[in-house]
């Protein structure tokens, strides 16, 4: 297997472990079709302090049979309601230019999902600094391959997959040296909070030694809260300007008040995520002087007097031997007398 990669760049941002959370606001589909939705969901994202937002291209003839085209409902209800859907919010080539230019004025990245190979040779003109590569396209081999050959890093959604899939793919892109991020991932929409099974994440941060990321569909931000702290280094959820609008995405959006708390709350869980160091800080130490507790002797001591039971005690504050140490110095003698009510000291045994 070839090299493993802890951290990727996407531009000039670092993702992994070590640094801030990346949070994508996928504005996907939820514009309807209208630019001036896309940017006012631009405007919102901006405002909500994302570091990219995402939008999605297809080519509908490139994705899906010319019969299931013409007929969607001869393979299923859904994949005609889908379909219909799709051509109604589809941008034209133009659209997807105007967004760009506009993400650069308001100084934001602009990603994009290309669902299929003509999509990623549209999209090649505007040097995107990463390509996500939607659930349904983890097992797309001949599109993960054509994405590889662009140089770029691939941001690769898991759900609709099993373990041994998302294996399967792991290894391939490593094999072409691939630079990739992973998100976890549930593929329902909305997805019931008991089904996200966000200790996956720390599994296929081991298992895989690549950074893990969470793509969340869930109502609320609690949950894509809990992913961060459980080593989600990469944050995707889906924009909207009110979730009652029309669209198959909207009810597993957030609206933009719901989104600027999600980043302001990810961003404090970071200072408090710290380092996996046991350290006690300057007030902590203040603490445990005044409400800790010292060996102390209940009698006068001699010295040469044995210390015991009898008369040696607990009491506070912190200011001599730990009474960690009570049962270790019991038998043993002390070099000093010591007047009752005293501290015990390192140096008196």
């Amino acid at each position: 297997m070839t090299e493993i990669h802890n951290e990727i760049n996407i531009g000039d941002e670092i993702i992994g472990s070590q640094y801030p959370s990346y949070i994508i606001a996928e504005i996907g589909i939820n514009h309807n079709g209208n630019i001036e939705t896309a940017k006012k969901l631009i405007d919102e994202a901006c405002d909500a302090g994302v570091n990219a937002v995402k939008f999605q291209k297809r080519s509908l003839k490139d994705l899906y049979r010319e019969d299931v085209l013409k007929n969607p409902n001869i393979e299923s209800q859904g994949l005609e309601i889908l379909i219909d859907v799709l051509k109604e919010v589809e941008f034209k080539d133009e659209d997807y230019k105007q967004l760009v230019q506009y993400c650069k004025q308001k100084n934001i990245t602009f990603l994009c999902t290309p669902w299929d190979i003509p999509s990623v040779d549209f999209l090649e003109q505007f040097n995107l600094p990463a390509y996500k590569i939607a659930s349904a396209d983890l097992t797309n081999f001949p599109l993960l391959l054509y994405i590889i050959k662009t140089g770029k890093p691939l941001i690769v959604s898991t759900g609709m997959s099993n373990m041994e899939e998302i294996e399967r793919t792991v290894y391939f892109l490593e094999k072409n040296n691939a630079q990739f991020v992973l998100l976890h991932c549930n593929s329902t929409y909305p997805a019931p909070v008991e089904t996200l099974n966000l200790e996956l994440i720390p599994v296929l941060k081991n298992k895989f030694q690549v950074p893990i990321g969470y793509s969340g569909h869930e109502s609320g931000i609690v949950s894509t809260l809990a992913a961060t702290v459980l080593g989600a280094v990469m944050i995707e959820r889906h924009i909207t300007l009110d979730k009652t609008m029309e669209g198959l995405d909207q009810a597993a959006s957030l609206e933009p008040n719901e989104f600027k708390e999600l980043v302001k709350n990810i961003r404090e869980a970071e200072k408090a995520k710290g380092k996996p160091i046991k350290k006690m800080t300057r007030g902590e130490i203040l603490q445990k002087e005044v409400l800790g507790k010292s060996i102390v002797v209940k009698i006068d001591v001699n010295k040469g007097d044995v210390f015991s039971e009898d008369n040696l005690e607990v009491k506070g504050p912190a200011k001599g031997l730990s009474p960690q140490f009570f049962y270790d110095i019991l038998g043993k003698k002390s070099k000093r007398g010591i007047k009752k009510g005293n501290y015990i000291q390192d140096d008196d045994l």
